[in-house]
């Protein structure tokens, strides 16, 4: 790229998140059948309220909140499922709504060998470009300093910190201490503390 510029790429995408730059591409496509039964064929159950092909991320975190011991297979791949779909709606592919995910993406999950092939971390840099360029443009035309978007905006703050050294937080972690080689390296930046024996561990 040209002298004097920087940018997110495919490479900083896998190092920083560990997900799959190679690979099938991950292409949306539109069912054929009524929200409602997809809904019911892949979860289980279904909201009420289907409206536009989407999907609160809240009734699928309520829903779903907690898998039961004595769950079978079946149940158990639906919960996966939820969970899997409230992680493209309101991280890797979020939008500006911020509150629900388009019932499309459920597809994707349909069958868990041909989502193990996908290039995540590709559609995921690509959807986060998307986003930044769609309000950059609604910046221009209205003449205001800031706008809204969509996408893994965690990704573009733990790459700033990365590559920018001077501007990351101060942190530090008590108890085993995560590595300067840990791989996916973004995991050294997420302070979500979970305790295990005493000791705190950046996740």
């Amino acid at each position: 790229m040209p002298f004097g510029e920087v940018t997110i790429t495919l490479e900083d995408v896998a190092t920083l998140t560990g997900l799959a730059i190679d690979g099938d591409a991950v292409i949306v496509d539109i069912p054929d059948e009524d929200w409602s039964a997809m809904c019911l064929r892949l979860l289980g159950q279904a909201p009420t309220d289907l409206g536009g092909g989407v999907i609160r991320i809240t009734w699928l975190r309520e829903t779903f909140d907690e898998l039961p011991l004595s769950a079978s297979p079946e149940t158990t791949e639906q919960y996966a499922r939820a969970y899997a779909l409230s992680l493209m709606g309101g991280v890797l592919f979020s939008d500006r709504s911020g509150g629900s995910v388009h019932l499309p993406y459920l597809l994707l999950v349909e069958d868990w060998r041909r989502a193990g092939r996908f290039a995540w971390g590709a559609a995921v840099l690509s959807y986060l470009y998307r986003e930044m360029g769609r309000s950059a443009l609604q910046m221009t035309a209205s003449s205001s300093l800031g706008g809204d978007f969509g996408g893994w905006a965690a990704l573009l703050m733990i790459w700033t910190w990365e590559r920018f050294p001077h501007t990351s937080p101060l942190h530090a972690v008590t108890g085993a201490q995560i590595t300067q080689d840990a791989v996916p390296r973004g995991i050294r930046w997420l302070p979500a503390q979970t305790r295990q024996h005493g000791d705190q561990f950046y996740l």
